[in-house]
């Protein structure tokens, strides 16, 4: 898997793996500005839904992340939600278990979407 960003105390690393089409992001995310910090993942989507894989796996193990990175993570969901063909998009939402606002994160995610299917 190629590191797209390595991350920080503050930003969360982004792995992909085009050719078997996983992207993970892990870590917390509290980017100054997170449409910049997710940016370059959302060029390489561009291209990658162009020629997409079978299925795609979107794995996030985020142990916090801030309106802004919602937002962006969001933005990432919807646009291969939207662009891939129905029911090819998987998403597993890791969470600890007594860390409810990440599960309430992730659900909440989930009622936006319908092309896809979350796991927790």
């Amino acid at each position: 898997m190629d590191v797209i960003t390595e991350g920080s105390k503050r930003t969360p690393k982004i792995r992909a793996d085009f050719d078997d089409g996983i992207i993970e992001i892990s870590g917390i995310s509290l980017p100054e500005n997170a449409y910049d910090y997710f940016l370059p993942l959302h060029e390489l989507l561009d291209n990658y839904i162009t020629n997409p894989r079978e299925r795609t796996t979107l794995n996030f193990k985020m142990e916090y992340l801030n309106t802004g990175s919602a937002l962006s993570v969001r933005n990432l969901i919807l646009k291969l939600n939207n662009k891939l063909p129905k029911g090819t998009l998987d998403v597993n939402w890791f969470y600890e278990l007594d860390d409810i606002d990440i599960l309430e994160t992730g659900q909440e995610l989930a009622s936006l979407f319908d092309n896809c299917t979350f796991q927790y």
